[in-house]
């Protein structure tokens, strides 16, 4: 007697056992039904203490645009003496060339009459003597030197306007003893722009000319094994045209046009259709802060502190 009823104690007490569990579980999947499927922003930013892999950082670059008359011998002559276009390849090179542009990097400090013609508020009145405002109205109607400040993360492309709005673009491209001409609609002149933080803090940079046309189209685009929807003007690439250098902070990327108005590539980007063929410009870009691949990058912590 005694052990059936310690035998039905026994089943009791299991009994009370597997409801409380059940209880348990339901309330449990409750929760799980409930639960966010995307974690919040805040959640995915915020790293444990234990963590040490590094944080993404961005390249900040800073991005001149300088005007000047086809009679200023100071931008189209003496500059160009101080930019070392060797970094580049002869083949490279003859292609740049032969379609009016021209590149080069600047390690050195600019002399003080060339650095002012790259700052903002450069007027007309501290033009050189040698340029004559009245034979280029359109050129000291604008300002002379513009300047922007990006922020690019690692391997992201960018674009950099240096013409837009051209109802028709009449363009001839020379590949090597070969010449194509066409005709683009609605066409913008725009450097595709990449950048990569190097180990040794310096930046490297990838310059593709690219002309913009036609009017805006849905497009398929195949990018990180995804397809995605995007929506913009069709592209023609000048590949061979492409270009790309690895410089110190503060060195300067420039690059121009060469030659006559002959309806090159360099005449689409750099000669400004608004005040005539006479107008010129010039492109830099230059690494404003210190990068380093965030590979490389060395956390904080008491036994390796930031210092200035």
């Amino acid at each position: 007697m005694r052990t059936t009823v310690a035998r039905s104690d026994s089943i009791l007490l299991l009994s009370a056992i597997l409801l409380s569990c059940g209880a348990i579980a339901g309330c449990r999947f409750t929760l799980l039904a409930n639960a966010p499927l995307v974690k919040e922003i805040s959640d995915l930013t915020q790293r444990p203490a234990s963590d040490t892999r590094p944080s993404l950082q961005t390249v900040s670059l800073e991005l001149i645009f300088a005007r000047f008359g086809s009679a200023d011998r100071h931008l189209r002559e003496e500059l160009w003496g101080l930019i070392d276009e060797q970094i580049f390849d002869d083949g490279l090179r003859r292609q740049l060339h032969a379609n009016g542009l021209r590149a080069g990097v600047i390690t050195a400090q600019l002399p003080p009459h060339l650095a002012e013609r790259f700052l903002p508020d450069t007027t007309a009145a501290n033009q050189p003597a040698g340029v004559n405002p009245a034979e280029n109205t359109g050129l000291f109607e604008r300002p002379a030197a513009v300047r922007r400040l990006v922020q690019l993360l690692p391997g992201r492309g960018s674009e950099v306007v240096s013409a837009a709005g051209i109802p028709e673009l009449v363009l001839l491209e020379h590949d090597d003893a070969e010449i194509r001409g066409g005709t683009y609609q609605e066409a913008s002149a725009v450097f595709s722009l990449i950048a990569w933080p190097a180990a040794d803090g310096r930046v490297r940079l990838e310059v593709t000319p690219t002309i913009k046309h036609g009017k805006s189209e849905r497009t398929w685009i195949g990018e990180d094994g995804i397809f995605r929807l995007e929506t913009g003007q069709r592209k023609n690439i000048f590949q061979r045209l492409r270009f790309e250098a690895t410089i110190p902070t503060h060195s300067m990327i420039v690059v121009g046009c060469t030659g006559e108005s002959a309806s090159t590539v360099g005449d689409a980007f750099f000669r400004d259709r608004a005040g005539g063929p006479d107008d010129l410009r010039v492109l830099a870009i230059r690494p404003l802060a210190h990068a380093v691949d965030p590979m490389f990058a060395i956390e904080p912590s008491p036994e390796n502190p930031i210092r200035e």
